[in-house]
């Protein structure tokens, strides 16, 4: 067996393949798949990332419309795979090739749990359809929050006039709004870069649906935390200085700055 701790298998549990006696891997360059480790390919934790949904994904789901089911494809170090493999039965394979994972539950189950976890690439902010008793028949508007419960509560603090009972509210998948997840660079901010960028944006506002209705931020040319942003390529200063104050410039947000804060600006209003 090999003892690179540091590269990647990929296992395939595609559903036709769940009554195969052995679990399958994909081999070297994307091509085909094997049963033996030592016919599967060696994938760099940076290749996994790069690929994405490609190497990392789940089955399709009828329920939810997305691929939301069970794990189909992952990463795991080599490592991982290779502690539960065993040599396979003779006649199974090519030349008695070998190791192989039986393909069991409990397999299946310690694979998935040492997967390589990826940062997530999208956020829902959840819609919901909130009737009121007191309305016209067919009237309707569109709320969003994480719960059924919360968005009540928010329509029974604005209009205090009616009761729990009067409000109805649903589910509305089709106005659901997919919001970007932080990359690593977002993740890497301090907590006062993070401050700084997100009201500079506008996601600091009171209201999380108007973020990026601002991209500027004013305050001395020197500031270490601005500055610090600015060699992030997240924001830029201003080529001149503002009239009205002395060594004070402004900051305004790159494209890049802009794509971080809206990864960053939370889902619903706190």
């Amino acid at each position: 067996m090999t003892q690179n701790t540091e590269q990647y298998v990929i296992v395939d549990l595609r559903a036709e393949w769940a009554r195969r006696p052995f679990l399958s891997f994909w081999r070297p360059n994307f091509a085909g798949y094997a049963y033996p480790l030592s016919w599967a390919g060696d994938y760099a934790k940076a290749t996994v990332i790069e690929k994405g949904d490609y190497l990392t994904g789940r089955r399709y789901s009828a329920a939810t419309g997305k691929d939301t089911g069970k794990w189909e494809r992952f990463a795991v170090l080599r490592s991982v795979a290779e502690a539960i493999a065993t040599a396979p039965p003779p006649g199974q394979v090519d030349g008695n090739a070998g190791p192989v994972v039986i393909n069991n539950k409990q397999n299946r189950d310690h694979l998935i749990a040492n997967r390589l976890r990826l940062l997530p690439t999208e956020r829902i902010r959840k819609a919901w359809t909130i009737r009121v008793a007191r309305w016209h028949e067919g009237d309707s508007c569109i709320g969003y929050g994480p719960t059924a419960s919360k968005v009540r509560a928010e329509v029974r603090k604005e209009l205090d006039d009616v009761s729990f009972a009067d409000i109805t509210v649903r589910r509305c998948k089709e106005k659901d709004i997919s919001l970007t997840a932080p990359d690593e660079v977002a993740l890497s901010l301090t907590p006062k870069e993070r401050d700084v960028l997100l009201h500079a944006h506008g996601s600091t506002c009171g209201d999380v649906m108007k973020a990026g209705f601002r991209d500027y931020y004013y305050t001395d040319q020197t500031n270490p935390v601005l500055c610090s942003l600015v060699e992030k390529g997240l924001m830029r200063k201003s080529d001149r200085e503002a009239p009205w104050g002395e060594g004070e410039v402004y900051f305004f947000t790159t494209d890049a700055g802009k794509h971080c804060a809206n990864s960053l600006t939370p889902e619903y209003n706190p």
